[in-house]
């Protein structure tokens, strides 16, 4: 027995001291800070891991993301059109007939939607490259969450690429709030930037920074756009997503489909001197 004993002791303290010898000639990777906002790398945020996603791996998690979403509006999700590869999550438009409710439909794409606790308040940005395909297609990274007595939209970014050049970004937000407001009736505050370049030839990081306050819009860690908050005080769930536009639902077309989106990372932080805002769970349909 005290032999037995004496074995296990010696084995613990190898084994503390082969770590702590790991530990000491360990790469400076070991040291890294999680990232921070590009366009804030010195302030006090905190990753939120159930949000953020580096895409790394062989596969989508599915134990954080949805990707079979209820279909809704003219939006048919497919999981086989979300899928991770290369270091990114790839979002796929295909051109499919079918047919939904008695409403013929054209188009299926791809999403992934958060499965963790809804978020409210928060630095979010996603680094994407968007489709190829122009016009008609709309890669989005957005926020939302539809319950019993209210709905509130932020689009963190809508790639829309239904205007005459793709190098018009539309970000937008907005809330629908039946207690305060008629029944159909929204509140709408829209925000669109030209850039001087085509976000369809290479990854841009797009971000937003939701408080209490104030919403304020980045592109490559630059301000492009800001809101008094008066009323985006919903907890959301997070969103990339691939939409079609009118462009493509008036004049249905295969010409150019499927096409793909890519998304390096998604990543999602609090400010560690605020409260964590967070709260209910699961998920509910969409508008």
């Amino acid at each position: 027995m005290s032999m037995r004993i004496e074995k296990s002791n010696w084995l613990i303290v190898v084994l503390i001291q082969v770590f702590a010898c790991c530990i000491s000639h360990a790469p400076a990777a070991w040291a890294l800070e999680a990232p921070k906002p590009l366009s804030d790398p010195q302030g006090s945020w905190l990753l939120q891991p159930a949000y953020s996603d580096e895409f790394d791996g062989k596969s989508l998690d599915l134990s954080k993301w949805d990707n079979d979403v209820v279909d809704w509006g003219v939006w048919s999700w497919l999981p086989e059109n979300a899928w991770v590869e290369s270091g990114n999550l790839s979002l796929r438009m295909n051109y499919q007939e079918h047919e939904r409710k008695g409403q013929r439909l054209f188009y299926t794409s791809g999403i992934v939607r958060s499965k963790a606790a809804p978020i409210k308040y928060g630095y979010f940005e996603a680094r994407i490259q968007a489709a190829p395909k122009f016009p008609g297609v709309c890669p989005a990274f957005w926020a939302f969450r539809q319950e019993a007595d209210m709905w509130t939209e932020i689009d963190f970014v809508e790639l829309t690429q239904r205007h005459n050049t793709p190098r018009q970004i539309d970000i937008f937000s907005l809330v629908h709030r039946h207690p305060d407001l008629k029944p159909g009736e929204k509140i709408v505050e829209e925000r669109t930037v030209m850039v001087d370049w085509d976000p369809r030839d290479a990854f841009h990081v797009y971000g937003v920074e939701w408080n209490e306050s104030r919403l304020n819009w980045y592109i490559d860690g630059v301000l492009v756009g800001t809101s008094k908050n008066l009323y985006w005080h919903q907890a959301l769930d997070i969103v990339l997503s691939f939409g079609v536009r009118r462009s493509l639902r008036d004049n249905p077309s295969a010409q150019g489909l499927p096409t793909t989106a890519l998304v390096d990372y998604v990543r999602v932080w609090k400010n560690a001197a605020t409260p964590d805002c967070r709260h209910g769970s699961g998920t509910n349909p969409a508008p």
